[in-house]
């Protein structure tokens, strides 16, 4: 089971996330989009309202 975690630039946490359908509709990016990018990855970056907030996988 996998859960995601965003943060913002300076570290705080910004939303808990338990599902890959929850996260796509929090960021309001594709399910196969976030699932690509997160590919062998531990996060990636996504652009919200001109500034840049991270996203952690954890499995």
């Amino acid at each position: 089971m996998e859960y995601y975690v965003i943060y913002d630039l300076n570290d705080n946490i910004i939303a808990y996330i338990n599902t890959l359908e929850e996260l796509s509709l929090y960021t309001q990016l594709r399910k196969k989009q976030l699932k690509y990018k997160l590919k062998n990855k531990d996060f990636i970056y996504y652009i919200y309202s001109n500034t840049y907030r991270k996203i952690y996988k954890f499995l």
